[in-house]
């Protein structure tokens, strides 16, 4: 694997490298550049038939790079040049992916809805090799184990973080969602020590506040734990522990897998607690009716 400097500029590792590099293997290097952000989605076997060579050629241009495989280099590309897209360039790329979604499914399923429904069902068939379970276990026991816990989820992800906070407050109540408004995010994070848990939602193009949470949890000793995208996106490479999701190229770039990944946490956890939980849940349910919040229908 290249270092941390690669990382950070693949594009500027790639021209120092180029020269090393066999014929072939220059062909697929200069591919990878000139086609920038539309690259990040295309398979081996779809680079190497637009450059016109073997699909191990495009293995072997990625290990003359120095990584491990193909993959790692997509995926730091992928960092890189999400970073940079405009939001009209990612539309643009989703939209793209749609209506290759579209020209490839059967007749009967070629509309826009069933295109959505059947790439997020393969999301969610997919989601255990991303994430596989001792992972996922070590995740809920970073929360369970936590102090307090502070979620935070900016942009995109705010809907994400606040869904997932409030409940998993009814499961452990040390839990604080960090919310941009009056009280500044700093102003929230004064109390944070170690043994907390930071749990970071983070999704390209990562948002600058958020990266900056997760600076101070690891200053301050608590622990970081991230749902992100890749594994050398900014978020993970700042995490004990990252879980990852793929991204998607979407307006709405939070896929239903996510949701069912933070649903599986707290159903996790709520398990491990049941009497406490209900109790809570009770108590929540009485102070509802005091308060006359809820109403049924008719009434």
């Amino acid at each position: 694997m290249t270092d941390k400097g690669t990382q950070d500029d693949i594009v500027r590792w790639i021209r120092q490298h180029h020269e090393s590099l066999s014929p072939s293997q220059r062909k697929v290097a200069e591919f990878l550049l000139q086609g920038g952000i539309n690259v990040i989605h295309l398979t081996i076997t779809e680079i190497a038939e637009s450059v016109g060579v073997n699909s191990s050629t495009v293995v072997r241009t990625a290990q003359a790079l120095g990584f491990d495989g193909f993959p790692e280099l997509q995926s730091v590309l992928r960092r890189q040049f999400l970073n940079q897209a405009r939001i009209a360039q990612r539309m643009q790329i989703g939209s793209q992916e749609l209506l290759e979604g579209l020209s490839a499914g059967e007749p009967e399923s070629l509309h826009l809805l069933n295109t959505v429904l059947r790439d997020e069902v393969q999301t969610l068939l997919d989601l255990p090799q991303t994430v596989p379970t001792g992972i996922f276990d070590q995740a809920v026991d970073m929360v369970d184990q936590a102090e307090h816990v502070y979620i935070i989820g900016l942009g995109a992800s705010f809907a994400l973080a606040l869904s997932f906070g409030i409940v998993l407050r009814y499961i452990r109540p040390d839990t604080t969602v960090l919310t941009p408004g009056i009280d500044p995010i700093p102003a929230q994070l004064t109390p944070l020590k170690a043994g907390d848990l930071v749990f970071s939602l983070c999704f390209a193009r990562y948002t600058r506040e958020t990266l900056t949470v997760m600076d101070v949890g690891r200053q301050r000793g608590a622990s970081v734990l991230t749902v992100t995208d890749s594994h050398v996106s900014p978020a993970a490479v700042r995490s004990n522990l990252a879980l990852i999701v793929p991204f998607r190229l979407r307006l709405n770039s939070n896929t239903v897998a996510v949701f069912a990944l933070l649903d599986a946490i707290l159903g996790a956890l709520s398990l491990r607690y049941p009497e406490k939980t209900r109790e809570r849940l009770e108590r929540l349910e009485e102070l509802y009716q005091q308060f006359s919040l809820l109403t049924l229908d008719g009434e």
